[in-house]
């Protein structure tokens, strides 16, 4: 079942389609597509509506009507309601080391959001929702001309930490709250090996990794950062702040994404053994890989069966992103 709202009001339940294809992000908003050959349910839905799938919220954004050989179908899709904070931009915040990532961002959505001097922008039922996160940044650093959307990813990335907007229509809130997930290393352990693993794309890229740099201050270099012969990759950068250093060092690491179809067997089960954003190990003999990060992505498609695709690790390309450029 899923349930459409307007204005936080119930106008539609959905209970059959042709399929449905979803996706959710530890950080950032996934999408959408409903299609339906169902023209009076099709016809329940406008833009801006939220369709409320299981927990998660979506926002309709497009709709597409095509015919072949009279039949209509009707193609609904859009963005996780998370895209609300794509919304509104900010010309430039400053992430500092003395307060919280979580009290930075609530910060940032109460001026852009929640209680912004240009009451316009202000969105009725956005509520921060904390979650005592305690974690800072290790540098000071700067983000400038940015959705907000992008600036949270940004900051909240650096930390390995996630996000969601709650539709709560009840409570007529949009309910923001930071994700921390669990460490599942030793728990949950995705492998060809277990069986619960198919059709992955493994990728392993050091070619733009730093460890360690130069400070040219007026001609007196100072380094940062241990590593020596083959190993060593410098970078130098100018000016007095050294914070720039911390942070290219931050940024400049070995990256390790994997995308896979997910198995549920005996072992896991999605829901009950492990969500999203959590740290989980992955095994790939073939390329010699363990690696323990988080569960950055699910998506899910649905016909008369349910395939779950999951992305682990760190945000780079794969070969399944260049197939979704191209359409599928």
């Amino acid at each position: 079942m899923m349930y459409l709202f307007r204005d936080f009001k119930l106008v539609e339940i959905i209970a059959a389609y042709l399929s449905l294809e979803y996706v959710l992000k530890h950080r950032g908003a996934g999408t959408f597509t409903l299609t339906l050959n169902d023209g009076e349910t099709a016809r329940s839905f406008k833009q801006n509506d939220v369709l409320m799938i299981d927990d998660e919220a979506y926002i309709v954004e497009n709709i597409h009507v095509f015919s072949d050989d009279g039949a209509n179908t009707y193609e609904i899709s859009g963005m996780h309601i998370n895209s609300l904070l794509s919304r509104r931009v900010i010309k430039a915040v400053t992430f500092k080391t003395n307060a919280s990532y979580e009290s930075q961002v609530e910060t940032l959505l109460n001026d852009t959001f929640i209680n912004p001097v240009d009451m316009d922008r202000k969105v009725d039922g956005f509520v921060f929702n904390a979650q005592g996160i305690e974690t800072a940044p290790t540098v000071e650093y700067t983000l400038e001309n940015m959705e907000v959307l992008e600036v949270i990813n940004t900051a909240l990335g650096r930390a390995e930490l996630g996000y969601t907007i709650d539709y709560l229509p009840e409570d007529e809130q949009y309910n923001f709250r930071p994700i921390k997930g669990d460490d599942k290393t030793d728990d949950v352990i995705f492998s060809d090996r277990n069986k619960n693993i198919a059709n992955k794309d493994v990728y392993q890229q050091q070619q733009d990794t730093k460890n360690v740099g130069y400070h040219n201050n007026e001609g007196v270099l100072t380094s940062k950062g241990a590593a020596a012969g083959i190993n060593r990759r410098e970078f130098i950068v100018d000016g007095a702040d050294m914070t720039a250093i911390d942070e290219q060092l931050a940024e400049s690491k070995p990256l390790i994404s994997a995308e896979f179809e997910v198995i549920d067997n005996e072992l896991y089960q999605y829901g009950r053994d492990y969500k999203l954003g959590d740290i989980v190990t992955f095994e790939d003999y073939e390329s010699n890989l363990i690696a323990q990060r988080p569960l950055l992505e699910v998506a899910f498609y649905c016909t008369d069966t349910i395939t779950r695709t999951t992305t682990f690790g760190d945000s780079i390309p794969t070969i399944f992103d260049k197939i979704k450029k191209k359409g599928r």
